[in-house]
């Protein structure tokens, strides 16, 4: 899923908690730390224009990163240590991470940086709708419009 519906539905699903800004931010920074230092702008315009940048414009350690940040194991462990260690706040904050995790299993294909699940132990990884195809991209918005609406300006 693109960055910016990332911290959309971020802040609809955590809209009534007081962590719901660290949320938001946590929601986006798997991709920040996997993309955003290398092909920043290259990548957001060529996701504008509803394609994927080919996967040898990518350096290899993005594809480590990628699996470190979007990996359900790696997420739970960091999740649990910050709970057992009292650091509920940031935990519950935290869970924007495990959402983010969510959303890219159910969107993101076998093609373009599949997400590893259950890495380091697997890579096995679900093949669901492509993100950047423009008639998902567009229901995407569409339901985000319509959510927004309903729960920001009824």
């Amino acid at each position: 899923m693109d960055i910016i519906s990332h911290g959309l539905w971020a802040n609809l699903i955590f809209k009534e908690m007081p962590e719901k800004n660290p949320a938001v931010i946590f929601s986006i920074i798997p991709d920040l730390i996997s993309f955003g230092g290398v092909l920043g702008k290259r990548f957001f315009r060529k996701t504008l224009h509803y394609k994927d940048p080919p996967l040898s414009a990518f350096p290899k350690f993005v594809f480590k990163l990628y699996r470190a940040t979007h990996s359900l194991i790696i997420w739970l462990i960091i999740f649990l240590a910050l709970y057992a260690l009292g650091f509920k706040f940031i935990a519950i904050a935290y869970a924007g991470w495990g959402l983010h995790i969510l959303l890219d299993i159910f969107t993101h294909t076998t093609d373009f940086f599949p997400t590893p699940i259950f890495w380091p132990f697997s890579r096995y990884h679900f093949s669901g709708i492509n993100w950047s195809n423009k008639y998902f991209m567009i229901f995407n918005y569409a339901v985000l419009i319509f959510l927004y609406l309903f729960f920001y300006f009824r």
